[in-house]
């Protein structure tokens, strides 16, 4: 029996080990108004946090705290694991919102968008297999009426919520202002949008910058390219 319970007492830290000391550290709603240009990174919080494997998930929920949509379960480990090595979970099209859309790599692909109608008020929520809520980001100010509360492993019981929506119309996004180390502690305070274009980090250390959709650029170059060419054609006829 005492055997038995040594061996149990063991097994809890182990477990907590693996994936709960665990950031969010940056999210993006939409990039200028496509909501479909999602993008969530994760932030380890000490060395040994890259078991995912273990089924944590990223939850959505809505302006009451209502609705839960499961944004993803993780269902496989990622390869690097030391403090504040950063894990990339975007929507399928973000890529074609970064600097490199042809080299862009992610670490995980969101099984679900958050809702749009999610946006201006919400709460976004890292929680175990479980459901227990490691790190809670609510946003919306006094638009989120539903709870703020979770558990304790990583900061405070009740860390409440930041005063703006998460961001959706510009290429900025909302980024915790803590060091890696740091806890969920006060929302409002913690997180803050990027001064400019907001840069996103997957778990190899390779950054990505966000900008307008590139095709739209080209879209662009093409038109004012075809303007340029027409008007060299009237000077020659004249």
């Amino acid at each position: 029996m005492l055997t038995g319970l040594v061996l149990s007492s063991l097994a809890v830290p182990q477990a907590k080990a693996s994936f709960h000391l665990m950031q969010i550290y940056e999210v993006i709603g939409g990039v200028n108004g496509n909501t479909s240009a999602q993008a969530i990174e994760l932030r380890m919080r000490t060395s040994g946090q890259n078991f995912l494997s273990n089924a944590p998930k990223l939850v959505a929920v809505d302006a009451t705290g209502s609705n839960p949509i499961t944004l993803i379960q993780f269902g496989s480990d990622v390869a690097i694991g030391n403090l504040g090595s950063t894990i990339l979970i975007t929507g399928p099209n973000f890529r074609n919102f970064t600097s490199s859309p042809g080299t862009f790599a992610n670490d995980f692909t969101l099984t679900n968008l958050i809702p749009a109608s999610y946006l201006s008020a919400g709460r976004l929520l890292y929680e175990d297999s479980s459901s227990d809520i490691l790190w809670s980001l609510a946003f919306g100010g006094t638009n989120y009426t539903g709870p703020t509360n979770g558990e304790t492993t990583n900061g405070v019981a009740d860390p409440g919520k930041f005063g703006g929506p998460l961001p959706e119309n510009s290429l900025q996004a909302l980024v915790y202002q803590g060091a890696a180390t740091g806890q969920n502690t006060n929302n409002a305070t913690d997180y803050a949008l990027t001064a400019g274009a907001a840069t996103f980090t997957n778990d190899a250390g390779t950054s990505f910058a966000v900008v307008p959709e590139p095709s739209s650029l080209l879209l662009t170059a093409i038109g004012l390219a075809g303007t340029a060419a027409i008007r060299r054609s009237r000077l020659r006829h004249k």
